[in-house]
């Protein structure tokens, strides 16, 4: 005997207390500082409370194991919302990491987010010529990493233009 299906009536709505007031972000760190990874992933987490995001955040040490990670993500189709990277890095550095994410045209839509030890405008400038939707200097402050968390979780909101923050 086959079940009967509901009728319309007896159909009950799904609740969307969540779905409709709370956003997610699956963050990927490029950093090969694990004080700084430390430092960001604590900013972002407390942004992420404050602006009620949910939050997946992945961490890799270096450019070649953030292409690799990249890669099974998309194969999963699970990339990230977000990549934030370091310049300075072994292996492959960021912006070899930024030149081959902006090649692969599945991935030029993924914001990419500098963030980097180098306070010169002309290396941040660069950052961006290789890809990156925003660069901003590494700060001195919690209260100043929190400001830049709270703009990285900004990114995939709506499309913007490519900026400088110093």
């Amino acid at each position: 005997m086959e079940p009967t299906p509901p009728r319309e009536d007896q159909i009950l709505p799904m609740p969307t207390e969540f779905s409709e007031h709370r956003r997610s972000r699956h963050v990927l760190i490029v950093e090969d500082d694990r004080d700084d990874a430390f430092l960001l992933k604590r900013a972002l987490k407390t942004a992420a409370l404050e602006q009620q995001v949910d939050l997946e955040i992945a961490y890799t040490e270096n450019g070649m194991d953030a292409l690799g990670d990249v890669a099974c993500k998309d194969l999963l189709n699970h990339l990230p919302d977000i990549i934030v990277v370091d310049l300075n890095m072994p292996v492959v550095n960021g912006e070899r990491f930024l030149s081959v994410l902006r090649d692969d045209m599945r991935l030029t839509g993924v914001p990419a987010i500098v963030l980097t030890t180098a306070t010169e405008n002309h290396v941040l400038d660069n950052a961006l010529s290789e890809g990156a939707d925003a660069a901003f200097s590494k700060p001195n402050t919690n209260e100043e990493l929190l400001a830049i968390a709270r703009t990285i979780l900004s990114y995939g909101d709506s499309p913007g233009a490519a900026t400088r923050h110093p």
